[in-house]
């Protein structure tokens, strides 16, 4: 069975144009493909009506409860709080050149504002100047990306600098928020100072809204450049000598090349990087071996920020959310893959406890919520006995199993290429610290349908087909293609590591990645999927040594293997079916306008949208 893409990423171009006279006004511009609309207001007024266009999510809209959708994704914030941000820091960065030695890296600084600060990316190269008694001022701003989880406005300043704010919607409670902010901040400064990874220089942020911004933010260093994005073709033709377009080598290895350096670095347990005081519930330093002493203690490893521990959960108390995030022992990798099945389930049981108490909005049915808490349930029932630790079967095991980092966007869209040539790996938000054999590849070349590596020997009477089966083929070989460039330069660089691709381990983990992987309720179906796939395999796994235990754990009878198969199959029909499934309703705005012209979609009486059946008047 072929399944559908259910991870799809929408191209966008960043676009931004400064107003005419900067000093006086903040520019907001949104993705469209025609020359985009803008709002003007003025940097001292406060209260300028025209101010909230400004923060207003514009870069598309949902088929259903797109109100809902858009408000959760406003992000109004103190333009004159930031100021006096900037001109703290600019306080900071004057007085450390006196005060800081060459080289010295300074503790992160907690501020009475609360905020914190990161004094040696304040440096006077970093942070620019004013003339004598001057105040830093904003002379102009623009929102340049609205992205799934949050906004990036570009500051220009009086510094003869711009930087970056940017501003996590308001998604999730204001705990996750933090937590998550906290971690990407300590994780951008560990690659930074420790890996040497290029990355954005990250000046100051705030955990909450009790700063002077009023929002949870982070600032961090503009770098002026394009996409890797611009360069990666996926579906470009082979040259005439049948070997893969060098374009596509070439973007695949840059961000090859960024994976190695992340996965260099060995920690202690598994979970997420915090800096030491943010982060209560380790007392160990993240790695061994540190001999710089201003490193030394700089960082811990706390609860995992990984997006399918935090993502959908509002049903959970934060408190009852917490205890299944870890930090987990460097001994018990599998306990990530049980505690992601443990979260589900009881989330699932919570949603059900408040649907059967007719305190629940939502529209799933009361037998989905038990079907999923049966299958997250035999997620973590499993987990122990998925991979055996001292089998000689998996080459160099132990090497897949210690704790490394997990960057879970690895993407031309967040790899910027500077104006000199350098790569800058971007968007560091929910990266955790899990072992490399559960890491599935990036979603960019990820491929999980039917393998084609030679269209004419792998396909039978290939030029006999018609030329829609042709391009169902070609589709295959490319994405095929692909994944195999990424494991070939993943194995150039990290041949220890290259058994994490073969088919079995693959076959393994694919259970706890359909997990980490599910965005809806059905997906859990796919979940179900893998489980039932590994049952029918499980002996022959066994019996090569690659598993614990010569029995699944797990039952099945007849009757669930012939609903699941039901069900799922139900599932892909309604995705093939149902336009913009994989994006969950969201349209890019200009094609949403478009189509609301064309009166293709359709208003109801609630507000939502829908596709007009044809023949409908």
């Amino acid at each position: 069975m072929l399944r559908s893409s259910r991870n799809c990423k929408q191209l966008a171009s960043v676009l931004s144009r400064v107003a005419q006279n900067p000093l006086r006004q903040v520019v907001a511009t949104r993705f469209i493909s025609e020359k985009p609309p803008q709002t003007f207001t003025k940097l001292s007024d406060e209260n300028d009506p025209e101010r909230d266009a400004f923060f207003k999510y514009s870069w598309g809209s949902w088929l259903k409860n797109d109100k809902q959708e858009k408000d959760r994704r406003v992000t109004r914030f103190s333009i004159e709080g930031l100021t006096d941000i900037l001109n703290d820091l600019y306080a900071q960065s004057r007085e450390l050149t006196k005060v800081t030695k060459d080289g010295q890296i300074k503790p992160p600084s907690y501020n009475p504002n609360l905020t914190v600060s990161l004094p040696h990316n304040l440096t006077a190269k970093q942070v620019g100047s004013v003339n004598p008694n001057e105040k830093v001022r904003i002379t102009s701003m623009a929102s340049i990306h609205e992205g799934k989880h949050h906004r990036i406005y570009k500051v220009d300043t009086n510094l003869d600098r711009a930087f970056v704010l940017r501003i996590p919607y308001a998604l999730d409670n204001e705990k996750t928020v933090a937590y998550r902010l906290k971690s990407e901040v300590a994780t951008l400064d560990f690659a930074d100072l420790k890996l040497g990874l290029k990355v954005p220089k990250v000046f100051c942020y705030g955990a909450n809204a009790l700063n002077p911004v009023r929002q949870p933010f982070v600032l961090q260093e503009y770098i002026d450049g394009q996409l890797l994005m611009r360069d990666w073709s996926p579906l470009a033709e082979d040259s005439e000598a049948g070997k893969p377009d060098e374009s596509l080598r070439k973007v695949i290895e840059k961000i090859s090349d960024l994976q190695k350096n992340l996965l260099s670095a060995e920690f202690n347990e598994f979970g997420s990087l915090y800096f030491a005081k943010d982060c209560d519930t380790s007392d160990k330093p993240a790695y061994q071996g540190e001999s710089n002493p201003d490193l030394q203690n700089r960082w811990r490893v706390g609860p995992t920020v990984e997006r399918c521990f935090w993502r959908s959960k509002s049903a959970l108390k934060f408190d009852e959310q917490k205890k299944f995030l870890g930090p987990w022992s460097i001994d018990s990798p599998m306990d990530i893959i049980k505690n992601t099945g443990l979260i589900e389930a009881e989330n699932a049981r919570a949603r059900l406890a408040l649907k059967e108490a007719g305190s629940s909005p939502e529209a799933v049915d009361e037998v989905s919520l038990k079907e999923q808490i049966t299958t997250f349930e035999n997620l973590a029932r499993l987990a122990p006995s998925l991979f055996n630790r001292n089998t000689r079967a998996i080459p160099n095991v132990q090497d897949l199993l210690k704790p490394r980092l997990n960057h879970p966007d690895l993407d031309p869209l967040n790899v910027l290429i500077s104006k000199e040539g350098t790569p800058y790996l971007l968007d560091f938000e929910g990266t955790s610290i899990k072992p490399f054999i559960i890491q599935n590849a990036p979603q960019f070349v990820a491929y999980d349908g039917l393998k084609v590596y030679n269209l004419k020997e792998d396909v039978p009477d290939y030029e006999k087909l018609s030329d829609g089966e042709k391009v169902q083929y070609d589709f295959m070989y490319k994405r095929t293609r692909n994944q195999y460039l990424w494991e070939s330069a993943l194995n150039e660089r990290l041949p220890k590591l290259i058994s994490a691709v073969a088919p079995p381990v693959k076959l393994l983990r694919s259970p706890y990645i359909a997990a980490v992987e599910k965005k809806i309720d059905e997906e859990y179906l796919l979940v179900d999927e893998a489980l039932i796939q590994l049952k029918e395999v499980w002996e022959i796994l066994a019996k090569n040594g690659l598993v614990p235990t010569e029995k699944y754990p797990l039952e099945y009878t007849k009757e669930q293997i012939e609903k699941h198969t039901k069900d799922l199959n139900s599932f892909h029909e309604k995705l093939v079916s149902t336009p913009f499934a994989a994006t969950r309703g969201w349209i890019p705005q200009d094609m949403f306008d478009n189509l609301v012209k064309a009166g293709i979609l359709v208003k109801d009486a609630s507000g939502d949208y829908s596709i007009k059946q044809q023949g409908t008047v």
